[in-house]
């Protein structure tokens, strides 16, 4: 009869500790990207760090909901996404292919203004118009996603478009003179620059083009009550921004 009654506790036991974390496991987001400083990136305590991980943070201890983070490759990001493995993935713009393994929120949580960036006091001018790029040698990140205004310079032929591995290869080519310049987010290359001390290449005021950029959730994911409950407490990084902007943005 001991027995009995002991068996039946710790089966009691054993179901309210599992019931217990399979309930935590659904209030728990994790978000997966690559690098983009300052909105993810790891810092040197190799945690994530940055303007998005500080929002979603904040939203989510107002949401019972846990979230993680994960820095990692574009590819990887997305297969884990695909997958369910991830919940979240960021920053990704919309595409109707993506739709197949997405769901888009009804808006952005930011923008990113693709700036041209030159030496300070460049010879040439650009006002937003592409064809002011005509016959310069201009940089893009070998596997970035362009903004269509940019594609149509490519497809055109009249500006020679150089690919470069990553921000860091595109300012130090400009600063030796190896690029007349480059197209890039804005608040991305204003934190590279500064992480390498490189101040005298700035970003024209123009962009050739913004782009809606998304936290999007994984079709494959089962969290879709928790991420119900993080977005109503998720506002959009445009405060974030715009502080980073004020203390971060280099004069021209």
């Amino acid at each position: 009869m001991v027995f009995r009654v002991s068996t039946l506790f710790v089966g009691m036991w054993l179901s309210l500790m599992w019931g217990g974390a399979g309930h935590a496991d659904e209030n728990s987001l994790l978000i997966i990207g690559f690098s983009t400083p300052p909105y993810l990136y790891v810092g040197p305590d190799d945690a994530p760090h940055g303007l998005l991980v500080d929002l979603v943070e904040t939203a989510a201890a107002n949401s019972d909901v846990q979230v993680r983070f994960e820095v990692t490759s574009w590819p990887r990001a997305q297969l884990e996404v695909r997958k369910g493995v991830a919940d979240l993935i960021f920053p990704v713009v919309y595409t109707s292919e993506r739709e197949d393994w997405l769901i888009y929120p009804s808006n952005p949580i930011t923008q990113f203004e693709m700036m041209i960036f030159a030496k300070k006091n460049p010879n040439y001018v650009f006002t937003g118009d592409v064809t002011q790029l005509h016959g310069l040698l201009i940089g893009k990140i070998a596997s970035g996603r362009m903004h269509p205004n940019f594609r149509a310079l490519e497809d055109s032929g009249q500006a020679n478009i150089e690919p470069r591995g990553s921000l860091e290869e595109l300012l130090t080519a400009v600063d030796l003179g190896r690029l007349d310049g480059f197209v890039a987010p804005l608040l991305m290359t204003v934190e590279e620059a500064r992480r390498k001390g490189l101040h005298s290449i700035k970003p024209f005021p123009d962009p050739v083009g913004v782009s809606d950029i998304y936290i999007a959730f994984s079709k494959n994911s089962t969290k879709t009550a928790a991420w119900n409950r993080l977005q109503k407490n998720l506002p959009r990084l445009d405060q974030a921004r715009a502080d980073f902007l004020l203390t971060k943005k280099p004069s021209r």
